[in-house]
């Protein structure tokens, strides 16, 4: 049995994820074993996630992360789920039983295994990539009885109590055919017909534990800088220091819009939420930013990879410039306004890619705030529980009518606890008036969410007085959540 770290004398090609998976050419006789189809950058192991164990063993192979297992022999492989103890099995996924895999990355993030057929990596968040080399057929077949079960088309989420595993076959690639989809019941089926480069992103959840103690640290208020009407108003004013120890006594995170912030290269009233994410007073957002970090505040400002995708398709640009923000601003994340998802005259769904993006961005910011707009009445299933797990926060709801704090809805996409064990956060869409905001608070606390504050300027207008100026008494529906937050805190201390 070779050891965790023995390298494999075998030539290995490991390029930016995202490439088609290039042909695999001979010298002498010799292949080489390329892995660019399931290699990705980024790292799950700052934030908790990492392989705890693997081996392999005459092609078999069995890898733990830290909250699954993944066992492979015989073209049969086990996928279990459980943050300690005994794992459970979720499903047993079929392939020719003829596949032998060689291990050819082996690192605390990733197993990277090689075959002539097929090519599978496993991360440290519990996700594994399958990558087919040639035509293949893949069976998957449950063990346990979803309580929720999201579709489309052949991109499964199943969830229940303990958590649960997606399977998502990328979407514009070579392409997949549903052979067989049988859901509702424990031995649920799932088959496809994969072509060569169709990969499948695979994943049990949740892939950390919740951490309670961050929890009561993520209540977050959304600003906006001054807009610079008016007579001696300057574009890009920030909050006061006053302002700033005010929130401080019950907020953590501030997420600062783009409105006020950003250069405007356009002909609107304010800058285009897909950049340039161009800072405007820099001399006066370093003051901001100085300030909330000396009364412990980390301050996100806005960013969106899927805006941004729409007027400049190329993911390396948004990333460079969200880094250029933190190398000069010190700032501690970014508010991520949706990343690769369809939108009208837009394909640009793409699993593993916004996935390799949000672990780029949680290598990139340690252990900073990074807060993710992940839905919207078009897309109110776009739910991917192993990019939520990277996110400190992560919003669902906008615009998402609901009948009942009971709705499905609510109880699986806004809820993140025990599914990727990031913070939730509402954002609460049209609703029947007999559900009022207290319902709507206890709603929340009882699923371990957390809930948003603004403080806002006008942003088409000059400001009253002609003097900017941001709110900082706290009333009303967030008082009462504050009130049953610090109860919820005691009871878990």
């Amino acid at each position: 049995m070779i050891s965790k770290r023995q390298s494999l004398c075998v030539c290995v090609m490991i390029f930016a994820s995202n490439m088609a998976c290039l042909a695999q050419p001979e010298a002498a006789g010799k292949i080489y074993k390329d892995v660019n189809n399931i290699s990705f950058r980024g790292s799950s192991v700052s934030w908790g996630m990492k392989i705890t164990s693997s081996n392999i063993s005459d092609g078999a192979f069995l890898v733990e992360t830290t909250g699954a297992r993944f066992e492979y022999a015989s073209g049969i492989l086990k996928v279990y789920q459980g943050l300690s103890g005994t794992k459970r099995l979720l499903s047993t996924i079929a392939f020719d039983p003829n596949i032998l895999f060689e291990r050819i990355v082996d690192t605390d993030d990733h197993v990277l295994l090689w075959s002539e057929k097929l090519n599978i990596g496993v991360y440290g968040d519990s996700t594994c990539i399958i990558a087919p080399r040639t035509e293949l057929i893949m069976s998957c077949k449950g063990n346990f009885k979803p309580d929720f079960e999201n579709r489309y088309n052949g991109e499964l989420l199943l969830i229940d109590s303990l958590g649960g595993m997606e399977i998502y076959p990328q979407r514009y690639e070579a392409g997949y055919e549903i052979t067989n989809i049988e859901l509702g019941k424990k031995d649920w089926l799932a088959n496809y017909r994969l072509k060569a480069n169709e990969r499948v992103m695979l994943a049990a959840f949740p892939g950390k534990p919740f951490d309670w103690d961050a929890s009561f640290k993520s209540n977050v208020i959304m600003m906006y800088g001054s807009m610079g009407y008016g007579k001696d108003n300057v574009y890009g004013e920030m909050p006061p220091e006053s302002a700033i120890a005010q929130w401080s006594r019950n907020l953590h995170i501030i997420y600062l819009s783009y409105q006020g912030l950003y250069k405007n290269y356009t002909t609107r009233k304010y800058p285009y939420p897909g950049g340039p994410y161009t800072v405007e007073n820099e001399a006066e957002f370093r003051r901001f930013v100085k300030t909330a970090h000396s009364y412990n505040l980390k301050v996100s400002p806005y960013t969106s990879l899927y805006y941004h995708q729409q007027i400049k398709p190329d993911v390396e640009d948004y990333f460079q410039q969200v880094k250029a923000l933190k190398t000069k601003f010190d700032i501690d994340g970014v508010f991520v306004d949706g990343l690769l998802t369809d939108v009208e005259g837009h394909k640009m769904d793409d699993k593993c890619g916004k996935w390799e993006m949000i672990r780029r961005l949680r290598q990139l910011f340690g252990n900073g705030s990074i807060v993710y707009h992940s839905s919207n009445k078009d897309i109110p299933f776009d739910i991917v529980p192993n990019v939520d797990v990277y996110t400190t926060i992560t919003l669902t709801g906008e615009n998402v009518p609901f009948q009942s704090v009971d709705d499905a809805y609510v109880k699986y996409a806004v809820r993140k606890y025990g599914i990727s064990n990031t913070v939730g956060m509402w954002i609460v869409g049209k609703h029947p008036d007999t559900i009022n905001y207290k319902s709507i608070v206890d709603t929340e606390i009882s699923m371990n969410c957390r809930k948003m504050w603004g403080s806002y300027t006008p942003i088409d207008k000059a400001p009253n007085n002609n003097k900017y100026e941001w709110g900082t008494k706290i009333e009303g529906g967030y008082l009462y959540y504050l009130q049953k937050l610090e109860i919820l805190r005691k009871q878990q201390h």
